[in-house]
C-alpha cells in the first residue's frame, strides 16, 4: 500500500511537473532577447543630426531584458526586411519626425517567420520627455516581441522556421538513434549469450522511450503557437531530471551518520569527499564524450537552433547515454550470474534462501532498531555462490545482487526451517520427554552392566515389545535394555539432531522476529554491508570492477584494473557500515574472512557480548590463513578498529591528523623562536649604531668645553 501511494504521488508529481512547464512555456519564451534595429528620418531625410540624435537616444534608452538594440547593417541606402532579416534583426523600427508640427510617426514590424503584422502609429511630442517617449514605445515593442505568431494568419502561412517544433519525421528519426544507442548493449550481450538478456529492463526502457515519442509527436502534430518555449520549457525539465538522476550518484547519501562519534567526523567526512572525487571523475569520463559527440553532430541529430541543441538535444542524449549504461550493467549482471551462482542450487533452493535471508535481515534490523525499507529488500537478490568471496553488483535498471557463498550462508543461519535443514532416521523412536528414562549405569561393585548385543536397538511394533525383556513399568529398575517404544507413543521416523522444535519456537520475554537462536550475527554485517553500498550506489561500480575481472579472453589484461576499481571505488564502505549500526557484526564477518575460526562468532548475542568479542578481534595478533582475501580482510580489521566509537573500552585510536598537528605546532613555536633570535640580532647591531650616534651628538663641539 505504501509503495503503491509513493509511485502514485510520483507520477501525479512528474505530471503536474509538465503541465506547468507547458502553461508556462510562453513566458518562458518572451525572455527571450529580441534584437533591435531603429531607422529615423527627418521629413524624409535620414542624414539630418535631429534623426541621428534621437536614433541614439532611442538606441541607449530601450535597452532591457527583451529589447536588444544594435546597429544597421552595411546597406546601400535604407535597409529592406529581406536584408536585416538575414542579418539576424528581429524588429525593426521606422520613425519619422514631422518638420511642421511636433509629431513622431513610427513603424514597429517583426521579422521572424509567422510574425504579426506591423503597428504603426503616431505621438504627438508636446508634453513628452524623454522617458515618456521611450516608455510609450517599449510597452508596444515588448507586446510585440512577445508575440510569436499571427494569430489572425492562416495555417498555411505561418512559418516553420526555426522557432517552430520538430516534425514526426525528425521525432521519427530522433527516436530511431536514440533506440540504436539503447539496444547496442542488450544485442551484444544476447549475442553473447545465444539468448535475449535483461529482458525486464528492456521492456521498460522500451516503454517510456515509446512513451516520450508519443508526447512529442502529440505536441508536434497539435502545432502550438509557441513551439520554441515548449522546447525550452522541455529542455529545463530534461536538465532537471538530469540533474536529480546524476547528482545522488556523485554525492552518495551517508545515512547513519547520526549515530557516529563526533571523533570520527573528520574521517567520515573526508572519505565522502574522496568517494565524490572518484565519482566525479567516473562521471565525467561517461558524459564527456557523449558530450562532445552531441555537440560536434549537431543539426544531424535534430534541426534546430543553438538555444535548443543546448537546452533540449545535449541533456536528452546524456539521458539516453545513462540508460545505455544502466543497460549495459543489467546484461553484466546477468553474466555475472552465471559465473558466480553455485550450479548444484535449483530455482527453488534459491527462492528458499532468498526468503530466509530476508527474514533473518529483517530480524536482525528490527532487533537492532534500525529502519527496514521493504522496496529495498525486494530488489535485493541473494545469490549462492560456489566460491567464498562476497560479491555485490547489479543496481540500477535490474536488481542487485549478492553474491554469498552457500557454506557461509550455511554456517550464518541456523538448520531449522531453512533450506540447509535436514533429518535424520531415528535410532530409537522414544520421545524427548522420555529421555530421562535412560540405561542406569551400575552404583555397586559387581553389579551387571549391560552387554553390547542388549544396547542395540529394537524394531518398533505397533504392540511394543512382545519379548520377555519387555519393561514393566512397576517394580522394576528403570532401563533402557531390550525396550521398544509403542509407536504409537511418537509415530515419527526421523528427527533433527542437537535441537528440538517445541524448545525453540518461543522464548520467553521475547517476540518473534523471524531470527533463531542460532543464528550467527556475522552474517548481519555483510548484509548490512551490502545495504549501505546500494545507499551509496555503489552496487553499479562494483558490476563494472567484477566484469572486468571476469571479461573472458581479455581477463588477464582487465582483471587488474577490474581488481582496482573494486578496491579504491568505495574506499567508505566499511566505515558506512561500522555507522549504520553493524559494526559489532561487520568486525566479526572481517574475522571469519581472516581466520575463518568458528569460535570468533556469537549467535545472536546482545551488545556486551558483541562487545567483547569485537575487542578479542581487534586485539588477536595471529597470523591470518594464506591468501589475498585474507590478507586484504586483516587490513580491513585494522582500519576499522581506528573508529574511536567502534567499541567501549578499546584502545585508542592513534590519528596521524594528530601526530601532524603536533609536529606543525613544535615546527610553529622553533620557527618563532628563530624569528626573535634573529630580530634580536638585528635590533643589538641597530641600538649599538643609535649609541655611538648619541655619545658622539653629546661631545663639545671643537674641544671648547661647554
Amino acid at each position: 500500500m505504501d509503495r503503491s501511494r509513493h509511485r502514485l504521488v510520483r507520477v501525479a508529481a512528474l505530471a503536474s511537473a509538465i503541465a506547468i512547464a507547458i502553461a508556462i512555456a510562453p513566458s518562458a519564451y518572451a525572455a527571450a532577447r529580441r534584437s533591435l534595429v531603429l531607422e529615423v528620418t527627418v521629413a524624409g531625410r535620414p542624414a539630418d543630426w535631429r534623426a541621428e540624435a534621437l536614433a541614439r537616444t532611442l538606441t541607449a534608452d530601450l535597452a532591457d531584458d527583451q529589447l536588444g538594440p544594435r546597429a544597421a547593417p552595411a546597406c546601400r541606402g535604407p535597409c529592406g526586411d529581406d536584408a536585416l532579416r538575414a542579418a539576424g534583426v528581429a524588429l525593426i523600427v521606422r520613425a519619422t519626425l514631422a518638420e511642421a508640427q511636433p509629431a513622431l510617426g513610427y513603424e514597429l514590424r517583426a521579422l521572424w517567420p509567422g510574425a504579426p503584422p506591423p503597428v504603426r502609429g503616431a505621438i504627438a511630442l508636446g508634453g513628452f520627455d524623454r522617458t515618456m517617449l521611450a516608455g510609450v514605445l517599449r510597452d508596444r515593442l515588448h507586446r510585440l516581441a512577445r508575440a510569436t505568431s499571427d494569430d489572425t494568419a492562416a495555417p498555411e502561412d505561418r512559418g516553420a522556421g526555426d522557432t517552430g517544433l520538430p516534425s514526426p519525421g525528425d521525432i521519427a528519426r530522433v527516436l530511431g538513434l536514440a533506440l540504436a544507442v539503447l539496444a547496442a548493449p542488450i544485442g551484444l550481450g544476447s549475442l553473447r549469450a545465444r539468448r535475449l538478456v535483461a529482458r525486464a529492463a528492456a521492456l521498460r526502457t522500451l516503454i517510456g522511450t515509446a512513451g516520450i515519442a508519443a508526447l512529442a509527436t502529440g505536441l508536434s502534430l497539435l502545432a502550438p503557437a509557441n513551439g520554441h518555449g515548449v522546447l525550452l520549457a522541455a529542455g529545463g525539465l530534461a536538465w532537471a531530471a538530469l540533474a536529480a538522476v546524476t547528482l545522488p550518484v556523485v554525492f552518495p547519501p551517508l545515512p547513519g551518520l547520526g549515530r557516529a562519534d563526533y571523533r570520527d567526523l573528520l574521517r567520515l567526512l573526508a572519505g565522502w569527499v574522496g568517494l565524490v572525487v572518484r565519482r566525479a571523475v567516473a562521471v565525467a569520463v561517461i558524459y564527456a564524450p557523449a558530450a562532445l559527440g552531441l555537440v560536434l553532430a549537431g543539426d544531424a541529430i535534430l534541426a534546430a537552433g543553438d538555444a535548443v541543441q543546448l537546452a533540449l538535444v545535449l541533456p536528452l542524449g546524456l539521458l539516453v547515454v545513462r540508460q545505455a549504461v544502466r543497460l549495459a550493467i543489467a546484461v553484466a549482471a546477468e553474466r555475472l550470474d552465471a559465473r558466480l551462482a553455485d550450479p548444484e542450487v535449483d530455482a527453488a533452493t534459491a527462492a528458499a534462501w532468498q526468503a530466509a535471508v530476508r527474514g533473518y535481515l529483517a530480524g536482525y534490523l528490527r532487533r537492532n532498531g534500525l529502519p527496514i525499507d521493504d522496496e529495498r529488500l525486494d530488489r535485493l537478490i541473494i545469490v549462492p555462490a560456489a566460491g567464498d568471496a562476497v560479491r555485490i553488483y547489479g543496481g540500477g535498471a535490474t536488481h542487485t545482487r549478492l553474491a554469498i557463498s552457500r557454506r557461509m550462508l550455511e554456517l550464518g543461519l541456523a538448520p531449522y526451517g531453512r533450506p540447509h535443514d535436514y533429518a535424520a532416521p531415528r535410532v530409537s523412536t522414544l520421545h524427548w520427554t522420555q529421555w530421562n528414562a535412560g540405561l542406569v549405569m551400575a552404583t555397586e561393585p559387581g553389579a551387571v552392566i549391560a552387554t553390547r548385543e542388549q544396547r542395540q536397538p529394537r524394531e518398533t511394533t505397533t504392540e511394543g515389545d512382545p519379548s520377555e525383556t519387555a519393561r514393566e513399568h512397576l517394580g522394576e529398575p528403570p532401563t533402557l535394555i531390550g525396550i521398544i517404544e509403542p509407536q504409537a507413543l511418537d509415530p515419527r521416523r526421523s528427527y533433527r539432531p542437537h535441537d528440538d522444535p517445541a524448545w525453540l519456537d518461543w522464548e520467553s520475554g521475547e517476540e518473534y522476529d523471524g531470527t533463531d537462536a542460532s543464528d550467527r550475527d556475522f552474517l548481519f554485517g555483510i548484509l548490512a554491508h551490502a545495504i549501505a553500498a546500494i545507499e551509496r550506489h555503489a552496487d553499479r561500480f562494483a558490476t563494472v570492477g567484477l566484469a572486468l575481472q571476469h571479461a573472458g579472453r581479455v581477463a588477464r589484461v582487465a582483471a587488474p584494473l577490474g581488481r582496482l576499481l573494486e578496491r579504491a571505488g568505495d574506499a567508505i564502505a566499511d566505515d558506512h557500515t561500522a555507522v549504520s549500526g553493524a559494526r559489532h557484526h561487520l568486525v566479526q564477518y572481517l574475522g571469519w574472512e581472516a581466520w575463518q575460526r568458528e569460535d570468533l562468532l556469537t549467535k545472536r548475542a546482545y551488545a556486551p557480548e558483541l562487545e567483547a568479542m569485537s575487542r578479542r578481534l581487534i586485539a588477536l595478533t595471529e597470523p591470518a590463513r594464506p591468501g589475498r582475501d585474507a590478507a586484504r580482510a586483516r587490513k580491513r580489521l585494522a582500519d576499522l578498529a581506528d573508529l574511536a566509537g567502534l567499541v567501549q573500552g578499546a584502545r585508542a585510536p592513534r590519528a596521524p591528523w594528530r601526530r601532524l598537528a603536533l609536529a606543525a605546532a613544535v615546527a610553529a613555536g622553533l620557527g618563532a623562536v628563530l624569528l626573535a633570535v634573529v630580530d634580536a640580532v638585528r635590533y643589538h647591531a641597530i641600538y649599538t649604531q643609535r649609541q655611538t650616534t648619541q655619545e658622539t651628538t653629546e661631545k663639545p663641539a671643537h674641544g671648547k668645553d661647554q
